[in-house]
């Protein structure tokens, strides 16, 4: 199974988003980028999983909110 390059190759792999408790289930680094997962990585201090990411509904909530923001103000 391979794992981000941070990493230990003996950490089993679970996973959360950064922004909900989305993870549960998803088995495998292969697995989450399949799924949409951007941004994974190791993080061993978490309480409840091996690795953190950005899930892909929180990913799509972001850009939406980035798109909000860049957007020009109205003319009128």
């Amino acid at each position: 199974m391979a794992l981000p390059d941070d990493a230990p190759s003996d950490v089993p792999f679970s996973l959360v988003c950064q922004s909900c408790d989305a993870g549960i289930g998803i088995e495998s680094f292969e697995a989450a980028l399949a799924a949409g997962w951007t941004e994974v990585c190791f993080d061993p201090d978490l309480p409840m999983a091996n690795f953190i990411g950005l899930c892909p509904e929180c990913r799509q909530w972001e850009e939406r909110q980035e798109g909000i923001h860049a957007q020009p103000p109205s003319a009128e």
